[in-house]
């Protein structure tokens, strides 16, 4: 009786350590890059590894081929153990894969290997300082040019500080005592959380209003879709990013940081804002929007930062005036 005691307490043991070791979704997920070969060679490849919820998986391979084209693999995968499996065609071959340790190894068809590491990639603006005449809307400790939305009653919101010198936004948002009326460049970083149930409009939603009431969205669309202009880097319902494939191409993983880098052109006459604002954006270092002329008539107005429900974080926020 006191042996089975011991064999069943061991067996309990070693479920609840194989349990403890799988990896949780925020580190399989991710970007990685590699390598898929067989007889005819090997070619380099972009993959990312996104967390659907309950300890799903989706893997979206981009293989470049001649003449420009992409080749695209889908995998679907699931957490078990202590890493992760996967599985996909290609055509009519089947796709194996695991992950371990950062590494994803498998096969794909008759002697085609597939390999990819999980890669880290920072946005060449993160942390830019604000050059000399910019205002500073989010800076540290500094919340002097923002104004949050008051809560019932009229009480005062707590700003909330987060990991790596950041705020949560608010509840109702919150938005530049400044207005503005004039051409500037704006610096935003922004975080979303990992929502990995959720899908479309509720992965980590918020939004940047410029001062003619133009909204840039801020989303989770790492490897996931929405209607157009709804993604992260969308004129809000009109017009998507163009660094744009199946999804935003230029979007890092959830529980990143990320910039937006906005140039913001309007036109004066008589010392007044006319026509439409004319904007350049730069979504981690990518070209989302080029020289586009907007759809809303320029005005004086101030910056937004729109509350959705979801905890996303900002920091670093500055606008530099342009005469």
């Amino acid at each position: 009786m006191q042996r089975f005691a011991w064999f069943v307490i061991a067996c309990i043991t070693l479920i609840a350590t194989a349990l403890a070791a799988a990896p949780p979704e925020e580190i399989i997920q991710g970007l990685y890059e590699g390598t898929i070969g067989d007889a005819k060679g090997t070619r380099k490849l972009e993959a990312r590894v996104v967390a659907t919820g309950d300890r799903a998986l989706k893997v979206f391979i981009r293989v470049p081929q001649a003449g420009g084209k992409v080749a695209k693999i889908e995998l679907d995968g699931k957490i078990e153990g202590g890493g992760a499996r996967f599985t996909g065609k290609i055509g009519n071959q089947e796709c194996r894969a695991a992950y371990l340790a950062g590494v994803i190894k498998g096969t794909c068809g008759t002697g085609g290997r597939l390999e990819m590491k999980r890669v880290v990639r920072e946005p060449p603006s993160l942390g830019a300082k604000p050059p000399p005449g910019a205002i500073v809307l989010l800076g540290g400790k500094d919340f002097s040019e923002v104004v949050k939305k008051p809560l019932k009653g009229g009480k005062e919101q707590e700003w909330i500080t987060v990991e790596g010198g950041g705020i949560r936004v608010p509840k109702g948002g919150m938005r530049s005592k400044r207005r503005f009326d004039g051409s500037f460049r704006l610096h935003v970083e922004f975080k979303v959380p990992l929502v990995a149930k959720a899908r479309g409009q509720g992965r980590g939603n918020s939004g940047v209003f410029l001062p003619c009431g133009q909204e840039i969205q801020v989303l989770d669309s790492f490897g996931m879709t929405t209607y157009t202009g709804g993604g992260c880097g969308g004129l809000y319902k009109y017009k998507g990013p163009d660094a744009f494939d199946q999804f935003s191409l230029a979007s890092l993983p959830p529980l990143q940081w990320q910039t937006y880098d906005i140039a913001y052109g309007v036109k004066k006459t008589g010392g007044k804002a006319t026509g439409n604002p004319v904007i350049t954006v730069l979504h981690n270092g990518i070209k989302i929007h080029d020289n586009h002329e907007l759809k809303k008539k320029a005005r004086t107005g101030g910056f937004s930062f729109q509350d959705h429900g979801n905890p996303v974080h900002y920091r670093n926020i500055w606008v530099l005036p342009l005469n």
